[in-house]
């Protein structure tokens, strides 16, 4: 019966992926922006980020703005197997759901029932947001899968070997070198360290650590101005979200993804509140807490913190594997809590039949898409140097039917980078495609402004809970 449930949870996940690949999520810049510098690497063995190329000083010859594993791992992919978009993803479902099987596995390693680590992996398998967030082009995947992996290390039950210690580091840092996020997690990696294997293993844990990062300040030394500028305004760019988005906008950045957000967010409070009773109940009778509650706590208040300081929507994925243990945590309890995880798993499911009737039985969303994108390319027929800010992303389908057109994408973030880096590239399009007028760059607004421009403006007709519900502006010289 385990393994029967099991390959049920796995194939509805590969079928949701399986119908929605091609289309859903739907493509974002960040995809293109992480696919230019991947496939310049499979083709050359450089990171160029072409569609950045006289936006960000330095990006013809060196992607320094993100740690680069994400990147090669891609890279990797794009060399063996066809240079698109979909290549990647698929690349990005195996890791998402190798994760999840190294989830399952932990869970196993901290005493869960089959049951109940089986409720956990159908948490994160069948949740909406994997699909809108884990399976674009991006590096979610990768962290989470680096970071699952060094808890397996450190939950090995060999102690007697402390080069696992090193391995747990070493895991880890590519977990940060994925993306900087990763950091956020060694509090939940260190705690097992040292509940399996004491403080004096606490060394090898620092020296598996600090390897792939000075093997990253190597890559970066010979051009630390270029890191400064590009990595920098990143950090510039954080800070600046912190202190401007309200309690209120960070609750709607961490609901955005979920499958019926408002409810999902009444079944996470639940949950919270159903694991700290018990947490309190048990330090009440017994006077202390089981370990793998200790853990669960340490590894979901970690993740809140980063999400409230990061501000992105994007790493709310990582909150899917700590509330998954949650719920596995409630089914292995013995009060009336444990029936939550089935509200949420049935909850997940849900939403999952219900955005696929939006996007399938309501609406022929691959034929809606192909139209959107025929017609910009309509409106574009005579350009020859565009910039995108896009929803969806035209990029892929401009890269397949206008090999002739010279495309740049959006400063990453819009960045604060001076204008003189890259005013004059910006001078040299004669196309600009927007899809929401108060994202545009105040120098590009400016610009727009003192030209003559002819504009264009619509919306994809869908619904507003379409994942395809974007606005198109387009500016071309006239």
């Amino acid at each position: 019966m385990a393994y029967a449930s099991f390959l049920i949870i796995s194939a509805l996940f590969f079928f949701q992926v399986w119908i929605n690949l091609d289309i859903f999520p739907v493509v974002w810049p960040d995809e293109v922006l992480f696919f230019s510098p991947a496939l310049s690497f499979a083709t050359g063995g450089h990171l160029q980020t072409d569609v950045l190329n006289g936006l960000i000083p330095g990006m013809e010859s060196k992607t320094l703005w993100m740690p680069p594993l994400y990147l090669l791992f891609s890279g990797l992919s794009l060399s063996i197997f066809p240079d698109t978009l979909t290549t990647v993803r698929i690349a990005n479902v195996a890791i998402v759901y190798a994760t999840a099987i190294s989830f399952y596995w932990l869970l196993r390693r901290e005493s869960l029932s089959k049951f109940a680590s089986q409720v956990a992996f159908a948490s994160i398998l069948w949740e909406p947001l994997l699909f809108r967030f884990g399976t674009a082009a991006r590096m979610e995947g990768l962290t989470a899968f680096f970071f699952v992996v060094s808890l397996l290390f450190a939950t090995n039950k060999d102690k007697s070997r402390t080069w696992y210690v090193f391995l747990v580091g070493f895991t880890l840092s590519l977990s940060f070198l994925s993306h900087p996020i990763g950091a956020s997690f060694g509090l939940v990696t260190l705690f097992l360290v040292w509940r399996n294997f004491g403080l004096k293993s606490l060394p090898w844990f620092l020296f598996g650590g600090i390897l792939p990062i000075l093997c990253w300040i190597y890559y970066i030394h010979p051009n630390w101005d270029w890191f400064e500028i590009q990595f920098g305004a990143q950090l510039t760019r954080k800070r600046n979200l912190l202190e401007t988005f309200t309690l209120i906008d960070k609750v709607k950045v961490f609901s955005f993804g979920f499958g019926f957000p408002k409810l999902r967010l009444v079944v996470i409070i639940i949950e919270l509140i159903a694991l700290a009773h018990i947490s309190y109940q048990s330090i009440k009778s017994f006077r202390k807490l089981d370990q793998k509650w200790i853990l669960f706590w340490i590894w979901i208040l970690s993740i809140l913190i980063a999400l409230y300081t990061s501000s992105e929507g994007w790493y709310v994925f990582h909150i899917l594997f700590p509330l998954a243990f949650g719920m596995a945590l409630l089914c292995d309890s013995k009060i009336l809590s444990f029936r939550l995880p089935f509200v949420g798993i049935l909850l997940s499911l849900f939403a999952l039949l219900y955005t696929n009737h939006i996007h399938w039985y309501k609406t022929d969303s691959k034929q809606i898409l192909e139209s959107h994108f025929q017609h910009l390319e309509m409106i574009l027929a005579d350009s020859k140097f565009v910039y995108l800010q896009a929803l969806p992303d035209p990029y892929f389908d401009l890269r397949k039917n206008r090999p002739d057109l010279n495309v740049l994408e959006f400063i990453p973030g819009e960045l604060d980078i001076p204008s003189e880096a890259y005013i004059q590239t910006i001078k040299s399009r004669d196309s600009f495609v927007f899809y929401d007028d108060q994202l545009i760059n105040h120098v590009i607004k400016d610009y727009l402004k003192k030209s003559s421009w002819k504009r264009e403006e619509w919306e994809i007709p869908v619904p507003g809970n379409h994942w395809l519900h974007y606005k198109t502006i387009v500016y071309t010289k006239k």
